[in-house]
């Protein structure tokens, strides 16, 4: 019986899953970059023998050029220990910054909204049919109950 390990292994290797061996491997790239750099990468993909760095922000560009030397030497080592890594045949490395800004997830609030009633209930009721006057009575009646204590 062959472990779970393997059979992924044996799937990745396989040539239709060629895109999943490569987000491993550029997975294991940028978890060796340093993380004030990675945070502002928001994907790594390759073209044409080029490995392009999709940045966030402009600084991440002039970081980029920084660190290029660092990266290629990681590549290279990338290869030489993981040898599943060499389809990525890179001979150049680019970056450039997104102009699409990243969807914010909304945070729950905590805590529910309360209020007070800021209403007395105090007004003339001058109804003449029967029926709003009853109304008019109730809401009165609501407002009152509620105007010493928070609802939400």
């Amino acid at each position: 019986m062959k472990d779970a390990k393997s059979i992924i292994s044996h799937l990745v290797q396989d040539p239709s899953m060629k895109k999943f061996a490569h987000l491993r491997c550029f997975e294991r790239l940028l978890g060796l970059l340093p993380k004030s750099f990675t945070t502002l990468v928001r994907f790594v993909y390759t073209k044409n023998e080029t490995l392009f760095f999709v940045l966030s922000h402009p600084a991440g560009k002039m970081e980029f050029n920084y660190k290029r030397s660092l990266i290629k030497s990681l590549l290279s080592q990338i290869i030489i220990h993981f040898p599943e890594c060499e389809c990525l045949h890179v001979k150049e490395i680019q970056s450039f910054v997104t102009n699409q800004i990243e969807k914010e997830t909304p945070t729950p609030s905590t805590s529910p909204i309360t209020y007070t009633e800021r209403a007395s209930g105090c007004f003339a009721n001058t109804c003449q049919d029967p029926k709003l006057n009853a109304l008019f009575e109730a809401i009165k009646e609501t407002i009152s109950t509620h105007h010493d204590h928070p609802t939400a």
